[in-house]
């Protein structure tokens, strides 16, 4: 079993949400099961300031590489708005996530 972390930035956006970002995460040998985990948290509306927390959503998702089985991609989904029901407010953060390949 082996333990990797990544990090995922997402810049200041507003208008769409939420957003999907991708890493790969290398091993050193072959992995035949993989699991990813959010390990934390750095989330907020921009510029960072008192606002109304509607729905805060992170996903994380680790596949094998079918042709690289060292290989995990790591998908992550992030979204963040207020009450409003729209992605009308800028936010951004970054999102930290383990993955455990064995």
């Amino acid at each position: 079993m082996e333990v990797r972390t990544t990090t995922f930035s997402f810049n200041r956006l507003k208008g769409s949400g939420p957003r999907s970002a991708r890493n790969e995460v290398v091993f050193t040998g072959p992995v035949t099961q993989a699991a990813a985990f959010i390990k934390g948290f750095d989330v907020g509306f921009s510029p960072r300031k008192d606002h109304h927390l509607g729905n805060l959503e992170i996903r994380a998702d680790a596949t094998i590489d079918s042709l690289a089985s060292q290989r995990v991609f790591v998908d992550v989904v992030y979204g963040l708005r207020d009450w409003s029901g729209n992605w009308d407010d800028n936010y951004e953060g970054e999102v930290f996530v383990t993955v455990i390949g064995e």
